[in-house]
């Protein structure tokens, strides 16, 4: 097999650097355009809607010109709609930039995560964990790098156009490394065509995966986006309490490393079931303990149990049978962003009724039924190509 994980893994890399690197400068374009909170919410909407629009259509792209094609193109659309954000003039014109690059980056979401996939079906071992981890390398280095040039009063638009270069010349020196198509094999394509009543059957797992999805967002968007306001409450300084998604992103990539190994030892259906597990004990341990230290260890140990559970998705939608990898892939991504989208509301309104410390317990309660459907959502068997030669292997993705 020429492909090689390196190269798809830089792409996670590029895609973990180009869609997050122009958020922590969100402050600038909020006082430059004179947007106040709840009208830089609305703006934000833009990528959201960019992203939900151009899925399915990701999704169909991938499957009829393979995902390497759709990874690399995307690529090079994100990359060259970054600066607009910085350039925009006025909130609608930043609404637009935002939809544009949300449809860029959902593309290239899908197409990445469809040849992680099918990687993994070529090789017969877990990738898909590390690759995410990769992703998280990125987005940190996005972080890190906003934050040193911000110090140093450089624009936003020069900002975005470096981060651009990067990201381009990051997919087009992978792009002869990436796996080349991701068809699903032949006999399968004809025993779907000749079996429509299989639609019911195809339709209940990604049914299932898509619904374990939408909670999976919720149950990393909760943590990431609300423990700094816990810990401010908690009595943490601001600087201590902007500290609380750090805490559980390293929790993330730490269990991004391993993952793959305990996948392929112990079956993804007991590595979710075992996240899920560490997810509860943490939030509830940082919950119920009421101590600004307990909460950011229990961070971490929530993140570390967090990790798993995309990769787990994207593994096993690519891995179902008389699906296209693409739409596969398509529909998880949907699911994710649908739960990114109505997690905040979740939270809000449990924070406002019964407060944001029971919020989080509710978090882990959530954690727990997903860990309660982990063998049923998994534990299945399915088709997946063991080599190059197309040879094909019954294995089970649990």
């Amino acid at each position: 097999m020429s492909a090689r994980p390196w190269a798809i893994a830089a792409v996670f890399v590029a895609n973990g650097l180009g869609g997050p690197s122009f958020l922590p400068r969100l402050p600038e374009r909020q006082a430059a355009l004179g947007l106040s909170d709840a009208g830089l919410g609305l703006v934000l909407t833009g990528m959201a809607f960019g992203a939900l629009a151009a899925s399915p259509v990701a999704g169909r792209a991938v499957g009829r010109v393979g995902s390497r094609t759709v990874a690399i193109g995307a690529a090079v659309a994100v990359a060259a709609s970054l600066w607009t954000v910085g350039a925009a003039p006025h909130p609608v014109a930043l609404f637009l930039a935002l939809a544009a690059i949300g449809a860029a980056d959902a593309a290239m979401d899908i197409a990445m995560n469809a040849n992680g996939a099918a990687y993994e079906r070529l090789a017969g071992w877990s990738l898909m964990h590390r690759l995410h981890g990769a992703w998280s390398l990125g987005a940190l280095a996005a972080a890190g790098v906003a934050a040193l040039l911000a110090a140093h009063h450089v624009s936003l638009t020069w900002h975005l156009l470096g981060v651009g270069l990067v990201v381009i010349a990051a997919a087009l020196t992978s792009r002869s490394r990436m796996v080349a198509d991701d068809h699903i094999p032949r006999h399968e394509v004809l025993a779907a065509r000749a079996a429509p009543r299989r639609a019911r059957l195809v339709a209940g797992p990604l049914a299932a995966l898509a619904a374990v999805t939408v909670a999976g967002a919720v149950i990393e968007g909760g943590p990431s986006d609300w423990s700094a306001l816990r810990l401010e409450r908690l009595g943490a300084g601001p600087g201590a309490a902007a500290l609380g998604f750090a805490a559980f992103a390293a929790g993330m990539l730490a269990g991004r490393l391993i993952g793959d190994r305990l996948t392929d030892r112990h079956g993804g259906a007991a590595v979710l079931r075992g996240g899920m597990v560490l997810v509860a004990v943490g939030l509830l341990a940082g919950a119920l303990l009421d101590h600004p230290l307990v909460f950011g260890a229990g961070l971490v140990v929530a993140g570390v149990g967090a990790a798993g559970l995309f990769p787990l998705a994207f593994s096993a939608a690519a891995t179902t049978p008389g699906v296209a990898a693409g739409a596969a892939a398509a529909t998880v991504s949907l699911a994710a962003r649908l739960g990114f989208m109505v997690e905040p509301v979740i939270m809000g309104t449990l924070a406002q009724l019964v407060g944001l410390r029971w919020a989080f317990v509710a978090v882990a309660a959530l954690a727990v039924a997903v860990a309660l459907a982990a063998p049923r959502v998994l534990d299945r068997p399915v088709r997946v190509v063991a080599g190059e030669e197309g040879t094909v292997a019954d294995l089970r993705t649990g």
